[in-house]
Order: structure tokens, then sequence, then C-alpha cells
């Protein structure tokens, strides 16, 4: 089966709530990393080997081999590593947990109330090599409103950091020929949300173009393929920082 990105929430929910009443890490930041990590699910190292988070070595002896993407002094380099194979997706997620509270790297993740924070941290904790990989956690959480899983658990209510539309006229515009961080930030924002925008690279060619024009169709944009102010803002996202 292939999964919708509501579809693959649904399935991970009550495991991700259960997780953090025991750990303490933010259900926000576990659902998003495995929305991302897994493709929705449908990842090939989740459909072979159950894992949803990409976490690399063995688990009891099991593991499966890949091809991944790491980023090295900003390059994108392909390389082929041995990742953890799990019997079903609970072990994984409580073995991402436990990654995060048996290394001491990580301790600033436990009980941490903030996702904004917590985003922040799991990348300067040395998680994941890609320049935009808090960004594309933040904008995850608050597309599909993951922070209302940690309101269920902390009993609080949280919300989104407001995105003052003024901002929005500060970034850049950008279109087919752009590169640099911010395209790499919406390439991972379209492709969460069903749109096809090519290669993750930070390279706005062809296929981000038409990804970006469906987008405007369906946000009643003015359907030109370039992300300007109103794009920008229709989002409801701080792409600034």
């Amino acid at each position: 089966m292939s999964y919708t990105a509501e579809q693959f929430l649904n399935r991970i929910h009550d495991d991700v709530i259960a997780d953090m009443k025991q750990t303490k890490i933010l259900a926000s930041l576990t659902a998003a990393q495995a929305l991302i990590e897994s493709n929705k699910g449908n990842s090939g190292l989740t459909t072979k080997c159950n894992n949803l988070f990409g976490i690399k070595g063995t688990y009891n002896g099991e593991y499966g081999e890949f091809w991944t993407t790491e980023y090295y002094n900003g390059v994108a380099t392909k390389v082929k590593a041995k990742f953890r194979k799990y019997p079903d997706w609970k072990s994984s997620i409580a073995d991402h947990s436990r990654l995060f509270t048996t290394s001491k790297r990580y301790k600033n993740l436990i009980g941490c109330k903030q996702y904004t924070l917590a985003c922040k941290y799991v990348k300067d904790d040395g998680y994941a090599t890609s320049p935009t990989y808090t960004q594309t956690l933040i904008n995850t959480i608050n597309t599909y409103k993951l922070y209302l899983w940690d309101s269920e658990v902390l009993g609080i209510n949280i919300e989104p950091p407001k995105n003052n539309p003024a901002d929005s006229k500060k970034l850049p515009v950008l279109k087919k020929g752009s590169k640099g961080e911010k395209v790499m930030a919406w390439q991972n924002y379209l492709f969460i949300n069903g749109y096809n925008p090519g290669l993750i690279d930070g390279k706005f060619g062809q296929l981000t173009e038409d990804a970006v024009k469906a987008y405007q169709v369906s946000h009643n944009l003015k359907a030109d393929g370039i992300i300007g102010p109103k794009t920008w803002a229709s989002t409801g996202i701080d792409f600034s920082k």
C-alpha cells in the first residue's frame, strides 16, 4: 500500500504519543522526522526494513544496505551504508527515541517543550547533514499541525509562530535557474505536500517550476512558477530563518 501523509500520520499517532509520554521527546519532532525520512512510509528502507528514520547500523544483528546522500562541506555525495532493520514500526519509533535518550549529544531534546527549538537542536546535534534540515522539520510540523500532538501530552495550548506577511517581502524571488538553501527548502515543502519538484538539490529546474505552478493553481495564485512575496506568504510558514 502507498500511504498519503495523512494516512501515515494516522498510523503512527498512537505509538508516537505513547513514546513521548515515556521518553519526553516531542511527538511533533518524532512524527516530522518519520514523515520526512520515510517518505510518508513509502521509502524502500521503510517498506523493506521498517526503518522510519534512516538510522544506520544494525538492530539485533539485522540490517539492509541502501544508497544515501550525505553532505560534506555542503556538497551532496552518494554513499552506500547499512541501515537498521526492525520487526515493525513501533520498534523503529522506540529505537529512535532510545538513540536520543541514551546519547549525551542529544540530551538537550529530553524534556524540550518548544518544537522549533527541538528542530534546531536535532540538526545541531548532528542527526542530519542537510543544511535545510531544521526548517524542513519546522515546515512539516506547521503544515500538518503536529504541534497539536505535543499539546495532547503536555496539556497546554501550543500554536505555531505567526508568519508576518511583511517578512515575505524580504525573502528572495526564486525562479528557474535559482540555486541555494531557500530553493531546497521549497523543494522539501513541495515534496512533503504532494507536489513533485524533482531532485531536492537546491537547483530550481523545470520540474521544480512545474511543481510551483501546480501549487500556485491549488492556492488560487498566479501560476507563473515564480516564488515571490504572495507565494511565500501563502504557506503561512516563516521561511526567513
